[in-house]
C-alpha cells in the first residue's frame, strides 16, 4: 500500500465527490465573458468574413470579365461604324461638301432659335410657371422645331467631318 512515506511504490489515487443531494458537482457553463467562447466566436466571425471576401473577389471577377466584353463589343461596334461611314462619304463627295456647308448655316438657325427661345422665356417667364395654356403655346411653339434641328445636325455633323486619309 501506498503512503506519503513510501513515494517508491505505484500510486493509485480514488477520489469520490458527495454532495447533500446526492448529485455529483456541476461544471459551472461557461458565460459569455469567457475568453474561450468569446476566441471562438472571434474565429467563426473571422472565417465568415473570410467566405464573404471571397464571394465578393468572385463578383468582382465576373464584373470585369463582363466589363471587358463590353469594351470589346463597343470596340468592335465602333470600327463597324467608323467603316461603314467612310464607306459612305468616299462614294458620296459631292453631298459631303454640301453637308459642310449646310451645317454651318443650320448651326446659325439653331443658335437663332435657342438665342429666341431663351428670350421667350425671359420675357414670359411668370405666365411660364403660372399658366398652363402658356407653358403649353412655349412648348408646341419651341419643342418640335429644336427637337428636328438638334436631329438634323446630330446627322450631318459626322457627315461633314470628312476623314482625310494620306495619300499613299
Amino acid at each position: 500500500m501506498s503512503t506519503p512515506e513510501n513515494p517508491s511504490s505505484a500510486s493509485w489515487t480514488y477520489r469520490m465527490e458527495v454532495s447533500p443531494t446526492g448529485q455529483g458537482p456541476t461544471n459551472p457553463s461557461p458565460g459569455p465573458n469567457d475568453p474561450i467562447v468569446l476566441l471562438h466566436h472571434l474565429v467563426n466571425l473571422q472565417n465568415q468574413t473570410l467566405d464573404v471576401l471571397r464571394q465578393n473577389l468572385e463578383v468582382n471577377r465576373q464584373e470585369l470579365e463582363l466589363t471587358r466584353e463590353i469594351v470589346q463589343v463597343n470596340r468592335e461596334q465602333r470600327a463597324r461604324q467608323i467603316a461603314e461611314l467612310e464607306r459612305w462619304q468616299n462614294g458620296h463627295q459631292r453631298v459631303l461638301d454640301a453637308s459642310r456647308d449646310a451645317l454651318g448655316r443650320l448651326e446659325q438657325v439653331h443658335a437663332a432659335l435657342i438665342g429666341e427661345m431663351a428670350d421667350y422665356v425671359e420675357e414670359n417667364h411668370e405666365n411660364l410657371v403660372d399658366g398652363d395654356f402658356a407653358l403649353s403655346d412655349f412648348v408646341d411653339r419651341f419643342g418640335p422645331r429644336l427637337a428636328h434641328l438638334n436631329t438634323m445636325l446630330a446627322v450631318l455633323r459626322p457627315l461633314a467631318v470628312m476623314r482625310t486619309k494620306p495619300e499613299g
